[in-house]
């Protein structure tokens, strides 16, 4: 039965379009005799004509469909980079940077454009520019990485052929330029808690709770009364509406001892609302890279350039010292684990096997 029918279906009534069509009869058991539904434009009209051909030229016709869900399943997707970049963010549920940055630098330099249209030389121009503006190699890794994984997204949800551009890209003389991360001595960290906790301003307090749990500056900052016990004896890292973590796996609750149960008191005690940190909150979303920077602009004059991020190096280093378990090592920092499936088996570490070892690398023992 032929159904090669020109697109000739529409009517316009009080301003609204609507698509009317008469349905053959092998397919009227699931359709009805006569179709009838609202539509955007004529370009939706000719879509739907295509799909309800490619529909009724089978010969058998039995299962209903759902008009509203047949429009949704054949309007064109967006494939702009900035937007797929945001859906992927939302998709995945991860923190907006550097996937969102990385994103918009691409933009800055070859356009906003479909996704389908962007080619390795946009790749090697991406990866110049930022090493011509004086970024690191890895740092530059990292963006690549990012954009990567946005294009392998697009390519398997929008059906886009072709080779991911961002895939495998060479960057000259890549490492030679790292920086070495060096961690705090255990035994620089007692006076370091001592002046945060005599200072007056809150962010400084932040800095046990980061040294003695190995969170990320993020995963503090975002903190809301409600993560927290109120004797201050545990918290929970947790995604909300104003902060994402960095990965589903850095979902995590942790116990609190030593200074950062005291910190984590102070900080109880002065905040109102709900945030910890109210001030760096705007608009509904957590400023966390504000923070970081202000808290490491002060920490690199007490240490001799270290950041906040030494802290989470040196709560690692601290772990293995004392030989702490591979798999609770990583479930204590939100690390990725790397020993397989069977770590997500059962429902892992409970709150006092964390903190028995916590205890074990307080500062009351060093």
């Amino acid at each position: 039965m032929s159904t090669n029918l020109p697109t000739r279906h529409t009517t316009l009534r009080s301003g609204h379009l609507y698509y009317n069509r008469r349905v053959p009869s092998h397919a009227q058991r699931a359709f009805g005799p006569q179709l009838r539904i609202r539509i955007k434009d004529q370009a939706e009209a000719e879509r739907l004509t295509r799909r309800l051909n490619d529909l009724w030229a089978e010969e058998h016709v039995t299962l209903p469909i759902d008009l509203q869900a047949l429009l949704a399943a054949t309007a064109p997707k967006p494939t702009t980079l900035t937007t797929i970049a945001a859906e992927y963010v939302e998709v995945r549920g991860i923190q907006e940077n550097p996937t969102i940055s990385s994103a918009l630098m691409l933009a800055e330099l070859s356009g906003d454009i479909a996704i389908q249209n962007y080619s390795r030389q946009d790749a090697r121009n991406f990866t110049q520019t930022l090493l011509e503006r004086g970024m690191r190699s890895t740092s530059v890794r990292r963006r690549l990485n990012c954009l990567s994984a946005i294009f392998n997204y697009a390519y398997a949800e929008y059906e886009v052929a072709g080779r991911n551009p961002f895939a495998r890209v060479l960057i000259a003389r890549e490492g030679a330029d790292k920086v070495r991360r060096l961690p705090f001595l255990p035994s620089e960290l007692p006076a370091l808690y001592d002046a945060c906790m005599v200072s007056e301003k809150r962010l400084r307090w932040a800095v046990p709770v980061l040294g003695e749990t190995g969170c990320r500056i993020a995963e503090v900052i975002g903190l809301r009364r409600a993560d927290v016990a109120k004797d201050a004896s545990h918290m929970a890292i947790c995604p909300h509406t104003a902060r994402r973590l960095k990965t589903s796996g850095s979902a995590r609750d942790l116990p609190l001892v030593g200074p950062a149960r005291e910190a984590m008191r102070l900080l109880l005690a002065t905040c109102e609302g709900e945030f910890l940190f109210p001030e760096y909150l705007r608009e509904g979303e957590i400023l966390a890279t504000h923070a970081g920077n202000t808290l490491n602009k002060w920490l690199k004059r007490q240490s001799g350039g270290k950041t906040a991020h030494c802290l989470r190096h040196t709560f690692r280093d601290r772990l293995r010292a004392v030989e702490c378990p591979l798999e609770l090592l990583d479930a204590l920092g939100g690390w990725s684990s790397v020993q397989g499936a069977g770590r997500r088996y059962g429902s892992g570490y409970s709150l006092e096997q964390k903190r028995e070892w916590l205890l074990r690398i307080s500062l009351a023992r060093i």
